[in-house]
């Protein structure tokens, strides 16, 4: 699709200035990046009225192409970093994505907002990110965490999710290709 390849160009072309990933090769950030994003949609039912928080988005990713699959939901992208919040709102614009909302904030600074479904895609420890993400997630709403597979930190993520109040829906491993490292989304609901 042509929408895939002007994200790919864009991506790189930024990536080339600000350093937003070391994948630097066009078949790997449609692989690594996109396809990965996407794996989401695979476990995850979109509602038309959802509103969704992508934590440390500054890496565009899973945020840009949800929002590009996706343009009756609202997204709001939120990262710390001004230099890669511009980026991803300059290539919003160019792509004419109109559904996302950027935030240059931390998410634990945002006040008076909730969200349906929280995703964080190699941003933080389990722990760290549950706390911070738990308070802005609706009551029955969700928190994707897109991880590496890793025994200890699943232990992590379950004793953390006990004490919020999460419970542990769905744990989806894949594999992006036959020599990938393993990969999981764990899927929480309040």
């Amino acid at each position: 699709m042509q929408i895939w390849d002007n994200l790919i160009h864009a991506f790189l072309e930024k990536n080339k200035q600000i350093n937003l990933s070391a994948i630097r090769d066009e078949k790997w950030v449609r692989v690594k990046h996109i396809q990965d994003s996407l794996e989401l949609e695979k476990i995850i039912e979109r509602k038309e009225w959802m509103k969704i928080a992508d934590i440390g988005t500054g890496g565009w990713f899973p945020l840009m192409p949800l929002a590009i699959s996706h343009p009756e939901c609202d997204f709001v992208g939120i990262d710390s970093v001004r230099k890669k919040t511009i980026a991803v709102w300059e290539i919003l614009e160019e792509l004419g994505v109109k559904n996302v909302e950027m935030m240059r904030t931390r998410i634990e600074d945002i006040k008076n907002q909730t969200f349906d479904l929280v995703t964080a895609r190699a941003v933080a420890y389990s722990d760290k990110l549950l706390n911070r993400a738990a308070p802005f997630v609706k009551k029955w709403g969700r928190i994707a965490l897109m991880k590496q597979v890793n025994d200890k930190e699943k232990e992590v993520l379950l004793n953390t999710a006990k004490k919020k109040n999460l419970v542990l829906e769905k744990e989806y491993r894949y594999k992006l290709f036959e020599w990938d490292i393993d990969r999981v989304i764990y899927i929480l609901r309040k």
